[in-house]
């Protein structure tokens, strides 16, 4: 049987394999738990992700929205909302790499000084040592 061109071990896998192996994939989707099958696409979606637009087309609205609102909210405001996506973020299927940029971008509002700060409170297991101000 001919191939159509691509395949997870390139142009020469027939096409009967992936569809076995597509079929397989789905099985083995559907026998996680829904919150594990979502990150694992999640995760899949976002290392093989072109880089290309930020946003699809029609979630622009959503963020031009979102911009707006965050442009005019005082900062009381800003922090509720911020704070309440970041705990809803924690439970949301995201790939490593988005998990990084969300970190990267938060890591940017910080001063130098602050960065350093942060980095000293790190124990060697990767945990943050936590103070009463905290």
């Amino acid at each position: 049987m001919k191939s159509s061109g691509w395949s997870p071990r390139g142009p020469d896998v027939a096409m009967p394999d992936r569809i076995a192996r597509a079929q397989l994939l789905w099985e083995a989707l559907h026998g996680c738990e829904p919150e594990d099958a979502l990150a694992v696409c999640a995760a899949f979606l976002d290392a093989h992700s072109t880089g290309g637009p930020e946003m699809a087309p029609f979630m622009e609205a959503t963020a031009s929205t979102a911009q707006f609102w965050a442009d005019i909210a005082p900062p009381h405001e800003l922090v509720a909302y911020g704070m309440a996506a970041l705990d809803r973020l924690r439970t949301t299927a995201l790939g490593l790499n988005t998990r990084k940029r969300l970190f990267v971008a938060l890591w940017k509002t910080l001063s130098e000084e602050d960065r350093l700060r942060f980095v000293k409170r790190i124990d060697p297991d990767g945990m943050v040592i936590r103070r009463r101000n905290d």
